[in-house]
């Protein structure tokens, strides 16, 4: 019973990903997309006013704090 436990996680060890983009592709993007939105947010912010403006600053600090804690997080 044993062997046959081995032999089925070699099996599953030699399966190859068919996956056409790797995490750190996503997580690039990811990142890019929060540059951007904590850019446009801050660009709204000088548009709208009262609080428009807030929300739009607090939105920018929290993208900007998203790409901050992605690249400066300890694994």
């Amino acid at each position: 019973m044993i062997e046959q436990t081995q032999a089925e996680s070699k099996k599953d060890d030699a399966k190859v990903s068919k996956r056409v983009i790797s995490g750190e592709t996503v997580t690039g993007f990811a990142v890019i997309g929060c540059l951007v939105a904590g850019t446009i947010g801050i660009l709204k912010a000088t548009v709208v006013e009262g609080i428009g403006a807030a929300a739009c600053l607090l939105a920018a600090v929290a993208a900007f704090g998203m790409v901050c804690h992605i690249y400066f997080r300890k694994d």
